[in-house]
Formats: structure tokens, sequence, C-alpha cells
């Protein structure tokens, strides 16, 4: 998948449409009361990025949203505006040429029913056409951790990302919560997920894995289960600097973070990745650059 383009207008269309406006909740954008056949992953043999006349040197990029209950104003913040400003400022910016997004729902597969959601690979509206189908379940089971490492899993097994098969270039995941990763997925879960058999695997394999052909990060909201599960210093023990803290109220910052984190794992000097923003998005940007200072290209290249 990936053909088309993004464009403002058809950004705008939509919201007009979905009538989403600054007042809009997480009920009003997402309004699956399931899970959609087309999002859930049991049996998806593989998503793919795929290079197009439209798309000739496309780059795989999956975000992963925490969908439990204390994460509404995440899933919120991306809908009514951050996806919109990302695509503008991937297009203004540069960080990789032809952007295809995939976006995941993730939850808890100890307890919910939907832990997982996937859309496909898309460059144009059908990005955030495809996020609003979300069913927002809304639960987590209250048991110190989410299962972040299912985003993990899928993005090594699931999906063909023409930017690493052809050019070696790897594509980039974002996942972004408040809690811990569950430490391991087990052979129950891998079966209720993905409807295939499977042997345990911990987080820290799935990681590895998963970094054969992705960047990864995580985002880690302090807001929520963060203090109480002390998940900063978690994540930090489990991917080291790729662990990146965020206060709630830095979440309109989301599309520069993006924007930022490509272009230091390409390689782009600190200084001028800070250069390109302003105000509020600069401070906080060049403080998570210089607490990633150890992230050097070695780290980058697992």
């Amino acid at each position: 998948m990936g053909y088309g383009s993004y464009s403002s207008k058809d950004w705008d269309d939509l919201k007009t449409a979905r009538n989403i406006g600054s007042n809009s909740t997480v009920r009003d954008l997402y309004k699956s009361k399931e899970m959609k056949e087309y999002l859930n992953p049991k049996g998806v043999a593989y998503r793919e990025s795929c290079d197009s006349i439209d798309s000739p040197a496309s780059c795989a990029i999956i975000i992963g949203l925490d969908v439990t209950g204390s994460m509404g104003y995440l899933s919120e913040e991306i809908a009514k505006g951050a996806l919109n400003r990302t695509m503008l400022e991937i297009y203004d910016k540069a960080p990789v040429k032809n952007p295809h997004i995939m976006f995941q729902a993730i939850g808890d597969s100890k307890s919910d029913e939907a832990p997982l959601q996937t859309t496909q690979f898309e460059a144009d509206i059908r990005i955030v056409e495809q996020l609003l189908d979300v069913y927002f379940e809304g639960r987590g089971g209250g048991n110190g951790g989410e299962s972040y490492l299912l985003s993990w899993y899928f993005a090594a097994r699931h999906t063909k990302i023409d930017c690493y098969e052809k050019r070696k270039e790897k594509g980039f995941l974002f996942t972004i919560g408040d809690e811990c990763c569950h430490k391991l997925l087990t052979p129950v879960e891998i079966k209720k997920v993905f409807g295939e058999d499977g042997w345990s695997c911990s987080a820290g394999a799935l990681f590895r894995e998963a970094s054969q052909k992705y960047e990864i990060f995580h985002i880690v909201i302090k807001a929520g289960s963060y203090r109480q599960q002390k998940s900063g210093e978690a994540w930090k023990k489990l991917i080291g600097s790729r662990a990146i803290e965020l206060e709630q109220g830095d979440l309109d910052i989301l599309p520069e973070l993006f924007i930022s984190l490509m272009q230091y794992a390409r390689g782009m000097k600190e200084e001028e990745i800070v250069s390109q923003w302003k105000g509020k998005a600069a401070e906080v940007i060049a403080n998570i650059l210089r607490d990633m200072g150890s992230m050097n290209k070695e780290h980058l290249c697992f």
C-alpha cells in the first residue's frame, strides 16, 4: 500500500465531513464499537510499504498509540492536529522522501479483546480515515504494563517495506504511552492476537528483532501510571536512550519530535535539528537530544 499523496486540503475536507473540532472528545472521534476486521492483525501475512510512481523512495513509518483508558488525550491530540502537522512537517523538512504511515492501536494482550489494531501503510488522507476507524477499547489490565511489544512483533514479522528490502534504509517505529512494557509475550497471547503458533518472546528480543529494519523509539508520557510504575526508568533499562520522556503538556510538539528523531537517526547534527524550531518546541527538542547524547551511530544500528 502507500499510493497517492497527502494534502492539507484533504485534511480540511475530512475535518468538515467528520465534524472534527477543538472540542471533539475521544468518543466523538473514534466511534467504532468493536474492532473492524480489516484492522485485525490475526491472520495477516504482511502489511506492505511499496515503492510506486507516487512514492519512488518510500519510507515506512509506524506510530503505535496506547489506547487504554488513561490515554484518551493522546489519541485526541493525534487525530485533531498532530497527524496533519506531522505530515506537513515531513514534506517541509524532508527527513524522509515519501512517507508511508501505519497506525497501531495498542492495549493489553493479557486482558483486552483487541490488544492490537493495525492500519495499512498509507500516503494520503486514508491515513486519517483508517486511524479514525480504530476501536478505542479504553481498558488495559491494571497489571503493571501494556503490550507495546506487540508492535515490535508485528513490525518484525508481518511487514514488508521497500525502504529496507530494496535500499537497506530502515523505517521508523514510534510507540507512545505512560506505562511499562510487559516483559514477555506468551504463546497463548501470540495465538490470540496473531492466530499463529510461536514460542515465548521477551520484550528485549522483539525489540532487537524489529530493530533490524526499523529505527525504534518509545515516547514515555509523564502522566497516568508514569510515577507509580517508574515507567521512565523501566523503559531506559529496556531500550536505553531510545526511550524519550515527555511531559503531557508538551504533546503539542509531537510533530516536531517525530521529525527531529528521524533526522537524528539519519545523522543530522543536534544544533541543526534544533535550529529548525522556535520557542517551546526548540527548547524541548534541545533537552531531549542532549539527554540522548549517548545514542551514537553504533547504538542506531542494531
